[in-house]
Parts: C-alpha cells; structure tokens; sequence
C-alpha cells in the first residue's frame, strides 16, 4: 500500500506581497471613504459661526398676543357676564330659602307661644327661638329678593363704557371693581359660614334639652327632635357650602390668571445664547 505524501512550497516574498496588495484592494472602498469624510469633519470644526449664525441663534421667538387692553376687555365682558348671571341665580335660590324657612318658623314659633295647654318654660323657650331665627331668615330672604345685586349694575357700566371705547384708565377701574367685589362676597361668606354654625348648635341644643323637661309631652319631645335634626341639617350645610368660592371669587381669580400684563406694567427677563467669532456667551435682557 503506498501512502500519497503532498509538499507544499515554503512561501517567498513575493507569494507576501501579492497577498497583501489583495487585501489591500478588497478594503480600498470603505478607506477611501473614511478618509473623505474626514476632511469634511476637520472643516466642519474648524470653520466658526458667522455673524449672521450668531443672530440667528440668539434671536428669540416672536409671540403674537394681540392688543393687551383689547384682550383683557374681552376677557373682562366674558368674565361679568358668567359672574353675573350666577350670582342672580344664587341670589334667587338664597331669596326662596330664606322665606321659607323664616315663614316655617314663624309658624312653629306661633303655634309654641299660642297654645294654652302645656305652657311650660320648655314650651315658652322653643317659640322664643324659632320666632328670633325665623324673623332672621325671613328679613335675610326679603332682602336677597329685593336687592339689585352689585354685579348687575356694574355689568350695565362695562357694556356702556365698552360701546363708548374702553381705555386703560377704564380697564383698571374695573378691574378694581372686580376685586371689590371679589373681597366683598368674600365677607358675605364668611357671614353664612358662621350663620350656617349658629343653626347647627342651635339644632344641637334643642335635640340635648328635648328629653330633660319632665312636664314635656310626647308630642313636645318629638316636635322637638324633627326640629332639632333639621336646624343641624341644614346649618351644617350651609356651613360646608361656604367654603365654595363664590362667582366673583372664581372670576378674580381667573382673570388674573388669564390676563395679558398691560404695556409698562409687566416685569420679564429674557436670557439667550450668543455666538460669534470672538466666543460664547449668554444675552440677558428684562423689562419692568
């Protein structure tokens, strides 16, 4: 059996050097475009902004708002008019409340203080105080019903002095008005916040005494506890609706928040890159 043997030739130089120009025209491609794109970095690098880049990149951008007074006026109409429409109608609800109440417990006061039998001081001291609050919320329903609300006629004043033109000098004086308006129905609040907690005590007192008098009767003690529930019903109500802002609250607030500041009132800081030749740096500029 004979065994084939191969022998290969030891490489020369030259077998090297072929190999290497191969490998060399196999990559030529991806150099050739490395080294073009180089140049092209270097240049890109080297070469600084132009004045004209310089403007550009500090320049800001243009916001068109509009005619501040012509802005704030129509902020102010659609403002009124939502405030004052609300507020009639609160003022109507609180006008039919007040009534009603008052009258019901003028009522209960006349029939307490009227009958012959039993007169006690239990008796007595409920018809005293169901007549003190009804006088109370009937004066405050008879009023609500007949008072012209402040809003109203201020709306009247804006829609006149708006067909006549409206300035600056009579922008700011509504603005005014508004936050009159805002700190008084503030206060008004308040008053039916504590009101709302006098009735709920009151309420509290009647259904903590209805049980202690001895000469009471059945019916006395009932009356007393329907009557009791209610007052602290309805005052712990009126105590919790009072932290609700009104609609004038509601329109200051939101007029300030929408509000375009007046040209000479505004206070504004602006800070912008700078580029040039020379270097770097920040632009600042403010009004006030």
């Amino acid at each position: 059996m004979t065994s084939a043997s191969h022998c290969y030739p030891r490489p020369s130089f030259t077998h090297l050097f072929n190999a290497l120009l191969l490998a060399c025209l196999v990559s030529w491609p991806p150099c050739l475009t490395a080294s073009a794109q180089a140049p092209e970095a270097r240049s890109a690098e080297q070469d600084p902004p132009t004045a004209d880049d310089a403007a550009v990149i500090s320049a800001e951008p243009e916001q068109s708002l509009g005619d501040p007074l012509e802005y704030n006026a129509e902020l102010l109409d659609e403002l009124f008019e939502q405030s004052t429409a609300a507020t009639i109608r609160q003022q109507k609800f609180a006008a039919a409340a007040g009534i009603t109440g008052g009258m019901i417990l003028l009522g209960l006061s006349a029939w307490r203080l009227i009958e012959d039998e039993p007169q006690s001081s239990y008796t007595r001291g409920l018809g005293v105080m169901f007549m003190t609050l009804g006088m109370v919320d009937l004066t405050t329903g008879v009023l609500a019903a007949t008072r012209i609300p402040h809003e109203r006629r201020r709306q009247q004043r804006w829609e006149r002095a708006r067909k006549a033109g409206i300035t600056e000098v009579e922008l700011a004086h509504f603005e005014g008005e508004l936050q009159a308006s805002q700190e008084t129905r503030e206060g008004e609040r308040l008053l039916v916040r504590w009101n709302g907690l006098t009735h709920a005590i009151a309420g509290a007192l009647v259904l903590a005494f209805t049980p202690i008098p001895s000469t009471s009767t059945g019916t006395d003690r009932v009356s007393g506890y329907i009557v009791g529930g209610i007052f602290v019903a309805t005052g712990m109500a009126a105590f919790a609706t009072s932290f609700r802002p009104t609609p004038s609250e509601r329109a200051w607030q939101e007029y300030n928040r929408r509000k375009i500041p007046m040209p000479g009132h505004e206070f504004s800081l602006r800070v912008a890159p700078a580029v040039s030749r020379r270097g770097a740096g920040l632009s600042f500029g403010g009004t006030f």
